[in-house]
């Protein structure tokens, strides 16, 4: 098994050899993957080709708990560290690729069942590998009469966007609100089960959050605490009636006013789903690429937006609202949408009116995803530069309101412009909060169109942070820089994931450097 693959720091190839050995025992022919090929696929999809960091030394894929309660056991004995992904689609953050070059990647692809669907309750149990698809086929194609939340894109695992605080769009569209009770393996290979599950045959374990004593669900988000090996998702009755309502407005200046608008309607959820406020690049960049708009240096022009504005029929800025629940209540609350349009002078709305048990094959693919029913639409948008796409996230938050909005866009739209970048950009509506996600696009054969985006990432952090908002959720290379900003108390937040992570897993083997958190061996001198 010996071979040229990139070795963890302070570990031996052949020590190495022997973990990857004894893993294979473990999960079988087929499950442990080495050759550059096949190993290829969980490095980071979206960067530069030629860029050699965050290399998995290979993939290991268990299909049972007990099989990663193994495998974690063998990394700990040997001191070899291990990178855990569900799907492994993050893509824009890292997909697969570990922190730590030559981690061993545990891969929970194989891991996919739908273990509950209940529907008195409204709720599933889920592995790690079930994708937004299998949990929307095992749902609605056992006719149960429920939807499912899934973020726009429906390959990723439910499991793993929920740990990484994703969102989606209806009702349940806040995923870690959504989540009920978990399994998880720890360090040292022990298992445990959170909230009402900590007891034997507890029948609450995924209808009530909290347990007995403190709730330890969060200490495994976004953590590098435990392998989470199952989850409760809440899901949500079918409706009688979805509203698939769009605001739209050709004018730049109309976001603030938009989002004040929609302020009370979204935290008195009126709207009750979560709406988007997508820019017309978002829509161009699904249905053309960049070279059909503009071929010169630098951001598009404000006219090639009038343009796209112009040929798509839509705005510059354009509002997905989604509204749930019984039909003459929904025709209500819609009204109300459109007295709060009817403030934005120049603005207008849309509207599809779907019964809850629709199909897919008959709802616009535009309104799919409010409505529970994964996609890959949004996958088109990868090509906009043309050859091979990829794309870095930045995703800060703040209050809800259009001073925020306003001063996020233009942070962002004046850091792209400075490096000749086009915006890309969403605003997503919480009742309290708003997120922003940007994406930033490049040819990934383009290494100096990559190294912008990054570097206009890591500028972006620093001066968000400045102006007091906080990235969510980061790419792998600038988790060190996001957490460096959360410096509250001499980073007490740092110092405290730092001593949970001594105590949990104190060889420092589960996914090393994830969201800033080190082990002691790893630690920079002011950590």
């Amino acid at each position: 098994m010996t071979s040229t693959r990139a070795v963890p720091p302070g570990v031996s190839a052949a020590m190495l050899d022997e973990a990857l050995l004894r893993m294979a025992r473990i999960v079988g022919d087929g499950a442990l993957l080495t050759t550059d090929e096949a190993v290829a696929e969980f490095r980071d999809p979206y960067t530069f080709a030629g860029w050699e960091q965050y290399l998995p030394s290979a993939v290991v894929q268990p299909s049972t708990v007990e099989q990663v309660q193994a495998i974690v056991r063998i990394a700990g004995e040997l001191g070899v560290p291990l990178w855990t992904t569900s799907q492994g689609r993050n893509n824009g953050y890292g997909g697969s690729a570990p922190r730590v070059s030559g981690s061993v990647v545990v891969n929970l692809r194989r891991m996919n069942r739908v273990l509950e669907v209940s529907e008195e309750h409204a709720y599933a149990v889920v592995e790690p590998g079930v994708s937004f698809f299998d949990l929307y086929e095992a749902v609605r194609g056992a006719g149960h009469r429920l939807w499912i939340s899934t973020p726009d894109l429906g390959w990723g695992s439910v499991v793993g966007n929920t740990l990484d605080h994703g969102f989606g769009f209806t009702v349940n569209g806040d995923h870690v609100g959504a989540q009920c009770g978990m399994e998880v393996v720890l360090a040292d290979g022990s298992l445990l089960r959170t909230g009402m599950g900590a007891m034997e045959g507890n029948r609450a374990w995924h209808v009530h959050k909290r347990g007995f004593g403190p709730s330890a669900d969060g200490l495994f988000m976004q953590s590098n605490l435990g392998i989470v090996t199952r989850m409760g998702v809440w899901l949500m009755p079918e409706p009688e009636a979805y509203c698939a309502g769009w605001i739209r407005s050709r004018r730049h200046d109309d976001l603030g006013p938009i989002v004040d608008a929609l302020r009370p309607l979204v935290l008195d959820r009126t709207i009750n789903g979560y709406p988007t406020v997508w820019y017309a690049q978002a829509f161009a960049a699904m249905r053309s690429v960049r070279s059909d708009w503009y071929t010169g240096d630098g951001p598009l022009p404000d006219e090639v937006f009038s343009a796209m504005v112009d040929a798509y029929g839509i705005g510059r800025w354009n509002v997905r609202i989604p509204i749930t629940g019984r039909r003459e209540v929904v025709e209500a609350q819609w009204r109300a949408v459109e007295r709060a349009a009817a403030q934005i002078p120049g603005a207008w709305t849309e509207r599809r009116l779907y019964p809850g048990d629709v199909r897919p094959e008959d709802v616009d693919p535009g309104d799919q995803v409010p409505a529970g029913i994964p996609g890959l639409h949004l996958l088109q948008r990868m090509g906009w530069f043309g050859g091979v796409g990829g794309h870095v996230g930045f995703s800060p938050i703040a209050p809800l309101s259009g001073a925020n909005a306003v001063e996020l866009d233009g942070l962002v739209r004046g850091a792209l412009a400075e490096r000749g970048l086009d915006y890309n950009a969403a605003f997503i509506l919480n009742p309290r909060a708003v997120v922003l996600t940007a994406l930033m696009f490049f040819d990934t054969g383009d290494e100096a169109q990559a190294q912008a985006a990054f570097d206009v990432c890591k500028h972006l952090v620093r001066e968000a942070a400045r102006r007091g908002f906080g990235e969510y959720r980061a790419h792998l290379d600038f988790m060190d820089l996001v957490a460096e900003q959360y410096a509250f108390g001499d980073h007490a937040q740092r110092r405290f994931n730092e001593r949970l992570k001594d105590a949990l897993d104190p060889a420092g083997v589960l996914s090393p450097g994830k969201q800033g958190i080190w082990p002691g061996g790893g630690r920079t001198a002011d950590s």
